[in-house]
């Protein structure tokens, strides 16, 4: 029904629960709650309900705005998909670049800390994975499919992103368990697949808003 109504969007809004290591779990995740509501309303057609919604997420526009942050305001991004001319799709799309790049606000995070707390870098790496499953893996495999009808061997992108997501796991490295098995993190490691994953999401998405390249 949202694949139809909504043309190209193609979201897991209700995609089941994930456990999200040492942080929220997808059933208590704000940002994943709010982009449920949002895209619900959208599907229904209407936006008001949605675009009541824009404040239960001005902590994570504050958040991304920070300099210290992602440096991006997304909030003009977030009002104009959401205002006189806005159209369903549009305001989906718009939700669905706020998780987008709560997904890079993730990455960030460990990045900057170099993984040096493998339970809160374990989080918030599950965090992104559940908010790419929720809004972005849906177009992702729509896009695979229609390179493969262009071109039968054409690679996966979600197959990709999914292996791409286990080598982060494992560039982790481990605490092991009264010392025994620890292994420390591979930060390089965790640099590549972020950076094979966020490729990927650009060359589906290439109308998101996103931070200008460092």
């Amino acid at each position: 029904m949202l694949a139809r109504r909504l043309g190209p969007w193609i979201l897991l809004a209700c995609c089941p629960a994930v456990a999200l290591g040492y942080g929220y779990g997808s059933e208590d995740d704000p940002l994943l709650l709010t982009f449920r509501k949002a895209a619900t309303a959208a599907q229904g057609g209407d936006l008001g309900p949605a675009r009541a919604l824009l404040p239960e997420v001005q902590w994570q526009v504050e958040e991304l705005r920070a300099k210290d942050d992602l440096g991006l305001d997304v909030e003009p991004m977030l009002r104009q998909a959401h205002g006189p001319n806005a159209t369903p799709a549009g305001a989906l799309q718009a939700w669905a670049n706020l998780l987008y790049l709560g997904m890079l606000q993730k990455f960030h995070w460990n990045l900057q800390e170099k993984l040096a707390d493998y339970h809160k870098a374990r989080a918030r790496l599950e965090s992104a994975a559940a908010y790419y499953e929720a809004a972005l893996a849906g177009n992702v495999r729509q896009d695979d499919a229609r390179r493969k009808a262009a071109d039968p061997a054409a690679p996966s992108r979600h197959a990709d992103i999914t292996a791409q997501f286990t080598a982060a796991r494992t560039a982790l490295g481990s605490p092991g368990l009264f010392g025994a098995g620890q292994r420390p993190p591979d930060v390089p490691a965790f640099e590549a697949a972020v950076r094979r994953i966020v490729g990927h999401l650009n060359a589906v998405f290439p109308t998101f808003v996103r931070p200008r390249a460092r």
